[in-house]
């Protein structure tokens, strides 16, 4: 069965990473200095329109992933810290 609503899938995702690691774990994660650097070449030539077709479906994996760590790592911080 597919779920129409991807915050759903993203949000259970992160509630199970927050269940299995230290929330101080999921705020100290930075991907590997590699990968930030083909994400911002992929951003660069993005802005001169020169991306293949390959690398606009690595763009839209680099976008999705983000979306997916900011919304973990807000949960992480609500968990370290409490609710306000």
């Amino acid at each position: 069965m597919a779920l129409n609503h991807p915050a759903l899938t993203v949000d259970t995702f992160a509630d199970y990473l927050l269940q299995k690691l230290n929330p101080q774990e999921i705020l100290d994660f930075q991907a590997p200095e590699e990968s930030q650097a083909y994400a911002r070449e992929l951003i660069e030539r993005n802005n001169a329109g020169t991306l293949s077709p390959e690398e606009e479906n690595d763009v839209q994996q680099i976008l999705q992933f983000e979306r997916m760590m900011n919304v973990l790592k807000s949960k992480a911080l609500l968990a370290l810290y409490g609710k306000s």
